[in-house]
């Protein structure tokens, strides 16, 4: 969908912000540590963005660096975290203290984020031990992000046609629920289209 966004920061509170981009004031979900990296209200801002769109709802996440982004992703790839907890775990560790908390299958800290328990901090440790790597200097990022999702790239591919954001969300939702499934894209789009015409 998008990668990134660059607009006016208009509101920002430690749960959510507003972008205006081109005249359209974007709601992105965020994490209290973006939050306290933000600029003051009314600069230019750059946030990189992920879309989770389910059957009866449609969000976007933000982020102030790719790398949050691939992180956010990958989270949410794990059985049972999902978005809210995905965000949760952002504002409370950082990657590389996440790093060093499934390196020492640390249960205890990642436990301390709300909405964590044990058994889902040992999940975590689980999944993603194999995911970190290393790169220059040290640095450490995380690879293993799953494939574009179906429904995002039909969204793209309408929004390349010439359809404002939210008539090609609409339409892509549409084309699902109508279905009663996820079809190819190629289908999707098409169903998209003709829901859009008609």
């Amino acid at each position: 969908m998008f990668e990134y966004l660059k607009g006016t920061l208009t509101d920002s509170s430690p749960q959510k912000i507003t972008l205006e981009v081109g005249g359209i004031g974007y709601g992105l979900l965020i994490s209290i540590t973006t939050f306290e990296k933000l600029p003051q209200v009314g600069s230019e801002v750059k946030i990189y963005t992920a879309a989770v769109i389910r059957e009866d709802s449609h969000k976007l996440f933000g982020f102030l660096s790719r790398e949050e982004k691939v992180f956010f992703n990958t989270l949410c790839e794990i059985s049972g975290i999902g978005p809210r907890l995905s965000i949760a775990i952002l504002g409370h560790m950082t990657l590389d203290d996440l790093h060093t908390a499934v390196e020492h299958h640390n249960t205890k800290a990642i436990s301390k984020i709300p909405g964590i328990g044990k058994k889902m901090a040992e999940r975590l440790i689980l999944e993603l031990r194999d995911k970190f790597q290393k790169g220059d200097k040290g640095k450490i990022s995380l690879s293993g992000s799953k494939e574009p999702c179906p429904i995002s790239d039909a969204i793209s591919a309408l929004i390349n046609l010439g359809y404002n954001p939210m008539e090609a969300q609409r339409a892509v939702q549409s084309a699902v629920s109508s279905n009663g499934k996820e079809p190819p894209l190629a289908e999707l789009i098409s169903l998209a289209l003709k829901i859009k015409k008609g």
